[in-house]
């Protein structure tokens, strides 16, 4: 049997599985940028209210980090799942865990309620959160890869990237609302809105799933009796250095498209900017990505995973300085193009460029734990900890960004020898059945 078979579903019929894979991308970062807002303005004197505003502020940020650090090991946990009893039993449990997790967080009492039981829950629930997101979007695009058409498959891969995007729109948009309710109303009720929204999602989400079948690829392992008891050692053990290029494949997205996503708000307001013109930028960026994203996904069918890829990471280094030159004026035009003309059709695109890449690097016996751990590892070593070291480089040069910028110039730089490192994997067999393409190009043996 392989990826082709004649048993095996058309794309024809397959594809309609796509809003399954892209609701779940959207629930996963509309459900990190939901509470990255709620712990800005209404967790604290919730659910920390025996401290003074300024500590409860970061610590409703601490229990966002939580998040983060629990993403690795919900990438090894679903990621086992995934390799070991199928695609589709891991995303459906991803989904569920993060919605309900989300859902349960709209329903808590707060402190004045629950005393100390409800910072310990709302901690706990955003662990479950960052368990399912850990494995959310990499199950996605696997499962797209082994099911799409060789020749298409960068286009259908990048499609649940933009959910991420999407998710980011759909955050700000119901924070909009919420979030501008009178004061009683929103700490009495409103606050729990966003969150109960994702409820809906759920169950949008786990309809679609419910109906998608399994990859023809995971079908033949398993009829082949060749699924790997523990998938994760196994990738750790045949292809280490291969792994470790992938995770520094991520680091555009983990760092700089994180940056600015958040950091670029809390500079740009520094920098004069009003807190709508800011969210403005981000919105704008965000909406480019929703073309530009498919539009990367597309050239990697036309021109090959490796030139694209090598292109916009050296975009992305070369952009970074005049971006925050652009948000050092203070003025809406220059941040608003800094973030739609320099973010969103390069930073941001890489979403689009990584995702049949990624897939095709790992053999399918433990496809879905090499892409997960890819991702997370540089999620949990960049991303979490990027809003402090932006912070903490612009202060160390005084108030100036070019530290920052510095470094997103450097992740660019790193990204691009990761890319020299790789084969080009461009149209390969995904199947059990035809790997050695890529594995006789392996550079980690």
């Amino acid at each position: 049997m392989s990826h082709n078979a004649s048993t095996a579903p058309s794309w024809q019929d397959s594809r309609r599985m796509l809003p399954g894979m892209l609701v779940g991308t959207v629930l996963e970062w509309y459900d990190l940028f939901i509470y990255a807002q709620a712990a800005a303005l209404v967790l604290g004197p919730l659910f920390f209210p025996q401290v003074s505003e300024t500590a409860g502020t970061l610590a409703a940020f601490a229990t966002f980090g939580v998040g983060y650090l629990a993403r690795p090991l919900g990438a090894v946990i679903f990621g086992h799942i995934g390799d070991r009893y199928g695609r589709k039993r891991a995303l459906i449990a991803t989904l569920m865990l993060m919605g309900v997790a989300t859902t349960a967080i709209g329903v808590l009492p707060t402190y004045a309620a629950a005393g100390l039981a409800a910072p310990l829950l709302l901690t706990l629930l955003r662990l479950a959160q960052g368990l399912g997101a850990g494995a959310e979007y990499a199950g996605a695009f696997v499962m797209v890869a082994e099911l799409a058409p060789r020749n298409r498959r960068g286009l259908w891969t990048s499609i649940p990237g933009t959910g991420i995007y999407g998710g980011v729109l759909l955050s700000a948009a119901v924070a909009a609302v919420v979030f501008t309710l009178p004061e009683a109303a929103l700490y009495s009720w409103g606050w729990r809105i966003p969150f109960l929204v994702s409820f809906a999602l759920i169950g949008v989400g786990m309809y679609l799933r419910l109906q998608v079948t399994e990859t023809p690829v995971f079908t033949e392992l398993a009829q082949r009796k060749a699924v790997r008891k523990l998938p994760v050692l196994t990738v750790l053990k045949e292809m280490p250095l291969r792994l470790f290029l992938a995770v520094l494949l991520t680091t555009p997205i983990a760092f700089n498209a994180y940056v600015a996503l958040t950091y670029s708000i809390t500079y740009s307001v520094k920098r004069g900017l009003s807190d709508t013109d800011a969210l403005i930028g981000i919105l704008l960026g965000s909406a480019v990505a929703l073309v530009s994203v498919p539009t990367a996904g597309w050239a990697s069918d036309r021109f090959g995973r490796r030139p694209v890829y090598l292109t916009l990471a050296a975009l992305t280094a070369l952009v970074a300085v005049p971006y925050f030159w652009l948000l050092s004026t203070g003025q809406p035009p220059a941040t608003w193009a800094a973030q739609a003309l320099l973010m969103g059709p390069v930073a941001f695109a890489v979403t689009g460029a990584q995702a049949a890449f990624l897939a095709e690097l790992f053999d399918s016996r433990y496809r879905y734990s090499g892409v997960a751990l890819s991702r997370e590892l540089s999620t949990a070593a960049l991303t979490a900890p990027a809003p402090v070291i932006a912070i903490s480089l612009t202060a160390a040069a005084g108030g100036a960004p070019w530290l920052t910028a510095g470094l997103m110039a450097l992740v660019g730089v790193v990204c691009f020898v990761a890319v020299l490192a790789l084969p080009e994997t461009s149209g390969i067999d995904l199947s059990p059945t035809n790997r050695a393409d890529v594995e006789t190009a392996e550079p980690t043996r």
